[in-house]
């Protein structure tokens, strides 16, 4: 598996706020494991981004962390797009998104 190093914001309300933070705190980024690459058009992409919380279907019951601590996230990507890292957690929504900047 890849790995990203990628600063993970939990429960965002959107992209815009998800830039915002991995901007801010690119000290607290974290080395993580791709676990998955998704690729959405645009149309999905933006709307992904304008509603993180809501429930995905794809997503359910990815994300967490393996055997050895190293958290796994999906890479979705959309061309011409930053690519968003998540992690669901198990849930199947954006419980943890990041950006890589």
């Amino acid at each position: 598996m890849n790995t990203v190093k990628v600063y993970l914001v939990r429960k965002s309300s959107d992209f815009e706020e998800v830039k915002t933070l991995c901007k801010k705190y690119p000290h607290e980024a974290e080395e993580v494991l791709i676990a998955e690459t998704v690729n959405l058009p645009p149309t999905w992409y933006e709307a992904l981004c304008q509603r993180p919380l809501d429930s995905y279907i794809f997503l359910s019951g990815k994300g967490g962390y393996d055997d050895f601590g190293h958290r796994k996230v999906g890479a979705i990507k959309c061309s011409g797009k930053p690519t968003l890292y998540v992690d669901p957690s198990g849930s199947s929504y954006y419980r943890y998104m990041g950006v890589e900047l």
